[in-house]
């Protein structure tokens, strides 16, 4: 999730500033993004102030005014005590020291291994090589020129066994949001598509509703979907954790990943994707923060409290 190595890297930058030892700290962000602001869904467009700029510009925007260096297209294949090894999209191959580092490991299935009543491992045909679980997405090989968002599952049922879901981070993409690269030694250099979050949580409540009317005889098949092709997501990313000096960015899309068919400018629907840094966003990021514990908790009204 790209947007959780934002809020590290950010509040450890705040961190520092507080502290006043930033001048002692050269800090570098090593992604897989192609560009900065791909955040793993191909990047999106923002309209502010009557323009339509790309997530790129105001990402390098706000790593250029905090004094953050950057590298993309990157695969960081090694790390060791103080040094680590990376590919970039061009073949070549790099190391860098530090002092401090914090690597995100790629999205991947806790490794279940599955078994029908004979006792026959049926794994393969359950689970992707990554270990998601397949559900009702459209899983054909194709190029990239080809992606569709009817692709991207509804809701969330696996085909060959109907009493299995798998909502949020558990299930398997049909294929990335971001235009798939490699490197030219063949390293697949690619930001996988974000599921945390809203996403999540709005799948989650989909899946539950359907195996709700499924139980209670309601009907034998899914009832409620959620295709991430249909529905929007709002993230809010902490920059610096103060009430009165704090920041953090808020953004929106609809959809998460882009329908050109319906949308054939952008993917998405401009009218709904907006990017904005500040104190206010941070004040938000702490109502949400709370909001949610109070949620989980089944506190009182909790479900009037949105995905």
């Amino acid at each position: 999730c790209q947007g959780a190595a934002f809020e590290y890297l950010f509040n450890v930058e705040y961190e520092l500033r507080k502290n006043k030892v930033r001048d002692m700290a050269e800090i570098v962000y090593i992604s897989n993004e192609s560009v900065l602001g791909d955040f793993g869904v191909g990047g999106l467009q923002l309209k502010r102030g009557g323009y339509v700029t790309h997530s790129k510009l105001f990402a390098e925007s706000l790593f250029a005014e905090r004094g953050i260096d950057w590298v993309t297209s990157a695969h960081v294949y090694n790390v060791e005590k103080n040094r680590l090894e990376y590919e970039l999209m061009d073949g070549s191959k790099h190391e860098m020291e530090f002092d401090f580092a914090m690597l995100i490991p790629p999205f991947s299935g806790v490794g279940l291994r599955a078994y029908d009543q004979k006792n026959t491992d049926i794994t393969d045909q359950l689970f992707a090589a990554n270990g998601f679980m397949f559900v009702d997405g459209d899983y054909t090989q194709k190029p990239f020129t080809e992606w569709k968002g009817s692709d991207w599952p509804r809701t969330y049922q696996n085909q060959k066994w109907n009493n299995i879901f798998a909502a949020g981070i558990a299930f398997a993409p049909p294929h990335l949001i971001s235009k798939p690269m490699k490197s030219a030694n063949g390293t697949p250099i690619n930001p996988t598509p974000p599921r945390t979050g809203m996403p999540s949580a709005m799948i989650g409540k989909a899946v539950a509703m359907s195996i709700c009317d499924m139980i209670t005889g309601k009907t034998n098949e899914p009832t409620y979907t959620a295709s991430m092709s249909q529905i929007g997501a709002a993230c809010v990313a902490s920059a610096g954790n103060n009430l009165i000096s704090g920041s953090a960015v808020a953004m929106t899309m609809f959809p998460i990943v882009h329908d050109f068919e319906k949308y054939p400018d952008y993917g998405r629907d401009i009218r709904y994707s907006y990017g904005e840094i500040g104190l206010a966003a941070h004040w938000i990021k702490i109502l949400l923060h709370h909001g949610f514990l109070y949620k989980a908790k089944a506190n009182p009204f909790w479900y009037i409290i949105p995905e």
